[in-house]
């Protein structure tokens, strides 16, 4: 499991996907990155920082973000 830190671009509470720039990336964002259900959708707020586990692959679709704070 490797630990990522980011900050949050946008959070879609229909289907809790979330869009993430991962710390020391370019300005791009990775998109489609599960969210934990435990997460409340108010906490999801544009520019809050993030931790994800990012699996085994660099496929957005095994990430999950598992952590958010200020």
């Amino acid at each position: 499991m490797a630990v990522l830190r980011g900050a949050l671009v946008s959070f879609d509470a229909g289907t809790y996907l979330a869009s993430v720039r991962v710390d020391g990336s370019a300005a791009t964002s990775i998109e489609g990155i599960t969210v934990a259900a435990n997460i409340p959708a108010v906490e999801m707020v544009s520019g809050r920082r993030v931790l994800l586990d990012s699996g085994e692959t660099s496929d957005p679709g095994e990430m999950v973000v598992f952590a958010v704070w200020a």
